[in-house]
């Protein structure tokens, strides 16, 4: 019985290995992702990629594929990118499995939008209209889907000139307004690291926040550039 007992310990043991040997050689079984579950992952894969971004409130609508295509297996993970890496209203997600003999690409269409607290007109304002604040309120508006720099300070532009017509309910652009308009009489403020001086000058053409504008000092007749920091007031650096 001892010699029967040895027998068939080391059988087992021989087909043990022989199974493991094997069934340890054969490929991975590839996983199987059927499209609502590509869908999915590809949502969650972008709003990690959203968080990421420093571009305000960016929200994302994904257009999930169609249920009714077959089934997509890979080997690995499938990898998710987007097709344009710049931030637009438009892009897409791609979805790509890179197995050699079984390569396989899905496109899932996809809309930003990115929400953020701008000014907007309360009232159709005339070109050449001097802005009052009963004209303005602060509203989220997708700036994805607006042109031109939005206007974010409402302080900033009571006084400035509309450069066009504004419709009620639009949001204002910087190059929608004039905060140092050509005629404009300015308060030019000269800095540096020990003085900062004053003077007046005429505008000699429309600036924005942030523009640099041609003046003509009101004393000396000299024509200098100064930036825009506020309605009819501008600098320059010593």
């Amino acid at each position: 019985m001892k010699m029967y007992d040895k027998f068939l310990s080391a059988s087992y043991g021989k087909l043990l290995l022989c199974l493991l040997f094997l069934y340890g050689n054969f490929p991975a079984r590839a996983t199987s992702y059927s499209m609502a579950e590509l869908s999915a992952q590809a949502s969650d894969w972008l709003q990690q990629q959203l968080q990421q971004m420093e571009h305000g409130q960016l929200q994302a609508d994904l257009y999930p594929l169609d249920n009714r295509l077959a089934d997509k297996s890979c080997d690995s993970p499938p990898q998710f990118s987007l097709v344009t890496p710049k931030l637009q209203r438009q892009n897409t997600v791609r979805i790509s499995c890179t197995d050699e003999g079984n390569s396989w690409q899905l496109f899932v269409p996809l809309r930003l939008r990115q929400q953020i607290s701008t000014v907007v007109s309360t009232q159709k304002i005339p070109a050449g209209s001097y802005i009052t604040a009963e004209m303005l309120t602060m509203a989220d508006i997708d700036v994805l889907q607006s042109r031109g720099m939005p206007v974010t300070n409402l302080q900033l532009v009571i006084g400035a000139r509309s450069k066009k017509a504004l419709n009620a309910g639009q949001m204002l652009s910087q190059t929608d307004l004039c905060l140092v308009c050509k005629g404009d009489v300015v308060t030019i403020e000269g800095i540096s690291s020990t003085l900062s001086v004053s003077t007046q000058a005429t505008a000699l053409q429309d600036g924005s926040f942030g523009d640099t504008v041609r003046l003509q000092n009101n004393q000396s007749q000299k024509v200098i550039s100064a930036v825009v920091t506020a309605v009819k007031k501008a600098e320059i650096k010593l």
